[in-house]
């Protein structure tokens, strides 16, 4: 994404007498003047007969699609109709989410969603909700989970043009709109939002019986919708306007549109039978086993230690932060959404579990003359944007509430937990059964189902299998090939000082410190691509108190006079490009066979897909981004299974699809490493 298509321009507005928003740009209203909320029931939620839709859905997830989300009236008009639905026929949508795509190019602010808003009494409780999990301003895919009155909402909020951003979600796991609401300016005065290559991407992402409504008859509508497969037809419009017009998709053709890189398309099988395995009980495994359980799945988790997050999740402290890249594309643009949605799940997930978050703002110091420069090449690639803040040495010392030499950019939502405890609470949830003490030795595939061999004698069996063991992975014949590096580090915890119990937020450079816990305080930042021994320990917490030094070396200092009180070593897995590998296992065997045009001709177009271990998937490698990076993969992961709407693009599913060492390495001319 280049540093233009990350900016996004809020919307421009005038309001009325009346508290309704008028766009400048567009010169067009956004609701009617004679009753925006009976306007919303009758052109969208009636139209497309939601509430007798709903009462058959037997625990299947419906999904909306929305062109041009507006003030939000048409969402939680949705989500009331949604919510009553559930109170009225209890086996409606029990078991059943609500997934509600929705673009916008020019969407309003929290400021002005609230304004308008405050219109509206009836519809307070979903406007509660959605503005407290309402993203900032900032282009692509934000994937936000409502819980409203017991039901399931995931809102999916696409910032940007509505065609390419339809493109970027479009991906062959399976996933299709069941209604769309099309719901943009005036053809006349915005015929973007209307044109033959919008409808082409509602198409592609539309199934046999698709519906849509929508406020405008025109005749570029029409024949827009008519030219992709859509039956159109007139109805009464709302209030003073003739005419509106609905439809449903009725293709000519079941061929769907093929990827330039066939080789990343996803599987998209039904599992009927919804029972998983987790191997790994770490960050990765245990919300893995979370995101499935939350939609019904019945999980067995498979731990080799005697506790879970008894490796490098079980540190006792863990900071969540994003360090802003000050190049673009999709490997930048992904950990800057999954910082953003890691903050969004914390904050709600620590409502109702003890996980210690403490969203205390985390300061990331410009220790040196470099270090200042691609903080302001960053920061220039993402300004505007509330979720940073540069300081100056004097607003920094203000903040950090000790003394600072220099200053930096501050992340107000940034914090620490314990990842420990998060890992506990994962694992709490009814639908999960946790195996320790038992390392899973051996995988194999019969009749459809997986077996895993433990080394206690047991086995488990699943249609489902999720590799979420680190490095570990490569004990696995289906995963042995794939690059998994080890990097050694070290958390160090001393008494607190009277100078460190000043520190009011986490504060990095080379290493990091972080607030004071009750009488303790940890630092940390040493990493080592070499075993660490025991008799290594006093050594590299010399080395961790150095790194320190550059932020307050007179905290340091207190540090050395007090002593040690114990450190903790860990192990991290990571990938040689430092990005994830999250999603289905290749057969590799198969797929160098597929792809070995590649060897000669790189660039070569080849459009057979790839094929996949059945019912097998990987999470590692998260590398010390873990409490960042695995709240959305683990999302990501579970949305593939359920054949569900994805929280990120396509560009960054194929930064972390497994497969792109495969396809790598044979357009390097050379095979995977056996």
């Amino acid at each position: 994404m280049s540093n233009q298509e990350n900016k996004i321009t809020p919307a421009n507005l005038n309001w009325d007498d009346t508290g309704n928003p008028y766009s400048k740009d567009y010169q067009d209203i956004f609701y009617s003047r004679a009753d925006a909320l009976a306007e919303s029931s009758y052109i969208f939620l009636e139209a497309n007969n939601l509430a007798e839709r709903w009462q058959n859905l037997n625990g299947k997830s419906f999904i909306i699609g929305e062109c041009g989300f507006g003030g939000g009236l048409n969402f939680l008009n949705t989500c009331k109709l949604w919510s009553e639905n559930f109170a009225q026929h209890e086996s409606a949508p029990i078991n059943s989410t609500l997934y509600y795509l929705a673009c916008d190019l020019h969407p309003f602010n929290k400021k002005e969603l609230t304004h308008l808003h405050q219109k509206y009494p009836e519809l307070t409780t979903y406007s509660d909700a959605l503005l407290q999990v309402y993203p900032p301003l900032l282009a692509g895919i934000h994937s936000r989970y409502l819980i409203l009155k017991g039901c399931k909402v995931v809102l999916i909020l696409m910032f940007g043009d509505t065609r390419k951003m339809l493109e970027k979600v479009w991906q062959a796991n399976g996933f299709r709109v069941d209604a769309w609401y099309l719901d943009g300016f005036s053809p006349a005065l915005n015929a973007d939002m209307w044109d033959e290559p919008l409808c082409s991407a509602l198409a592609d992402l539309s199934k046999v019986g698709t519906t849509l409504s929508t406020y405008s008859a025109a005749g570029l509508v029409k024949k827009s919708l008519r030219k992709n497969d859509f039956t159109i037809e007139r109805k009464t419009g709302f209030a003073n306007k003739r005419h509106m017009l609905v439809g449903k998709y009725n293709p000519t053709s079941s061929q769907q549109k093929n990827s330039k890189t066939m080789w990343f398309q996803l599987p998209s099988p039904e599992y009927n039978d919804k029972k998983a395995i987790v191997i790994g009980g770490g960050l990765a495994g245990c919300s893995t086993a979370y995101e499935l359980a939350q939609t019904g799945w019945q999980v067995t988790l498979i731990e080799r230690e005697q506790k879970i997050a008894s490796k490098a999740s079980g540190n006792p402290r863990g900071i969540v932060y994003c360090k802003l890249s000050n190049s673009t594309g999709a490997s930048a643009d992904y950990y800057l959404h999954s910082y953003l949605f890691a903050l969004e799940h914390y904050q709600q997930f620590s409502k109702h579990n003890t996980i210690d978050w403490t969203p205390c703002g985390l300061l990331q110091i410009a220790y040196n003359p470099r270090e200042l420069t691609r903080q302001n090449q960053a920061l220039k690639k993402h300004s505007p944007a509330h979720f940073i803040k540069p300081l100056n040495a004097l607003e920094a010392t203000e903040i950090a509430g000790i003394n600072l030499d220099s200053g930096g950019l501050f992340f107000p939502e940034s914090g620490f937990l314990n990842p420990q405890a998060l890992c506990h609470a994962y694992t709490q949830h009814t639908n999960i059964t946790c195996i320790t003490n038992t390392k899973a030795l051996e995988l194999s595939y019969e009749n459809n189902i997986w077996h895993v061999q433990g080394s206690r004698g047991n086995s488990v069996q699943a249609p489902i299998i999720i590799i979420a063991n680190s490095h570990d992975a490569h004990s696995f014949q289906q995963t042995q090939h794939y690059p998994l590096l080890r990097n050694f580090g070290q958390i160090d915890e001393y008494p607190t000082t009277k100078l460190s119990r000043s520190l009011s937020c986490v504060l990095c450079a080379k290493g990091y410190i972080l607030p004071a816990n009750t009488k303790v305080q940890f630092i940390g930042g040493i990493t080592k691509s070499d075993e660490i021994l025991v008799t290594d320990r006093n050594s590299l917490a010399e080395e961790n108190l150095d790194l320190t030094s550059a932020i307050n070396s007179d905290i340091t200092e207190e540090f050395k006079k007090i002593g040690l009180i114990k450190s903790r070593t860990g192990v991290r897995c990571s990938s040689p490009d430092y990005l994830p590998l999250v999603g289905p296992v290749e057969n590799k065997n198969y797929c160098q066979e597929v792809y070995k045009a590649l060897r000669r001709n790189a660039k070569k177009d080849v459009v057979q897909e790839p094929v996949y271990e059945p019912g097998l998937f990987i999470n590692v490698a998260h590398g010390s981004h873990g409490l960042t990076s695995t709240p959305i993969a683990a999302n990501y992961l579970a949305n593939i299974i359920n054949k569900s709407p994805l929280p990120l693009t396509n560009a960054n599913l194929n930064c972390l699809h497994p497969i792109r060492y495969l396809i790598s390495n044979l357009k390097k001319q050379r095979e995977s490493a056996d």
